[in-house]
C-alpha cells in the first residue's frame, strides 16, 4: 500500500455501512503539521450507532498508525459532556517492512496482524521507559439547534434523541520527537 493511501480502509468501511455494522465515516481534510492542534472536525453519533473509532497514520512510516477502537460517547443512559483520550500508543498495521521512520519500505509478506509498538522492540521505539503517549483526541459535546430567527443556540439532548453532534480536537505534538 502507498504510504497515505485510504482507499482500501474507506472501502473497508464501506462495506461495513453497507451491512448496516458501521453509520458514517467521516475524511476530514486539514493541515500535517503535527504541531497543530486540529480542531473542529464534527463526529456525529446517534443512539444506535453511539461509538466511535478513529485512525491516523504517523508519518513518514512504514505502517505505523495511532488511534482508538469503538469509544462508546454515551454513559449510562447519558450522552457524556466531553472524553479525552490521553494515551494514544503507536501501532504497526503488519503491512510494510521497516523499524524506522521512513516511508519507503516494502510490503510485508505475508502480511502479519495490527500489534502495538512497545519501547523492547528493536528500531525508532526502543528505550529504556516505555512509549510516552503519542497524541491526544479530546471530544467536546455541542448541541445546536436554529430557533425561528436563524440563530444557534445551544440545547440539552438526551440518548432518545436521534443524533447528537461531538467536535474532535486531535493533538499530536509528540510525534515531532522522531521526525
Amino acid at each position: 500500500m502507498l504510504a497515505g493511501s485510504t482507499g482500501t480502509l474507506q472501502s473497508e468501511i464501506n462495506a461495513q455501512i453497507t451491512a448496516k455494522k458501521a453509520w458514517k465515516l467521516i475524511f476530514p481534510r486539514g493541515s500535517l503539521d503535527p504541531e497543530e492542534v486540529q480542531a473542529g472536525i464534527e463526529v456525529e453519533v446517534t443512539t444506535n450507532f453511539s461509538k466511535v473509532s478513529i485512525i491516523t497514520m504517523l508519518a513518514p512510516s512504514p505502517d505505523w498508525f495511532i488511534g482508538i477502537d469503538s469509544l462508546d460517547l454515551c454513559n449510562d443512559g447519558a450522552w457524556r459532556q466531553n472524553w479525552e483520550v490521553t494515551m494514544l500508543p503507536p501501532w504497526d498495521a503488519g503491512t510494510e517492512e521497516g523499524n524506522l521512520f521512513s516511508s519507503s519500505n516494502v510490503a510485508t509478506n505475508p502480511h502479519v496482524n495490527i500489534f502495538q509498538i512497545t519501547n523492547v522492540m528493536n528500531g525508532a521505539f526502543n528505550a529504556p521507559n516505555p512509549i510516552l503517549s503519542l497524541g491526544e483526541f479530546l471530544f467536546q459535546k455541542v448541541e445546536k439547534s436554529t430557533d425561528n430567527s436563524g440563530t444557534s443556540s445551544t440545547t440539552m439532548h438526551s440518548v432518545g434523541n436521534t443524533s447528537v453532534s461531538f467536535l474532535l480536537f486531535v493533538s499530536a505534538t509528540l510525534m515531532t520527537l522522531f521526525f
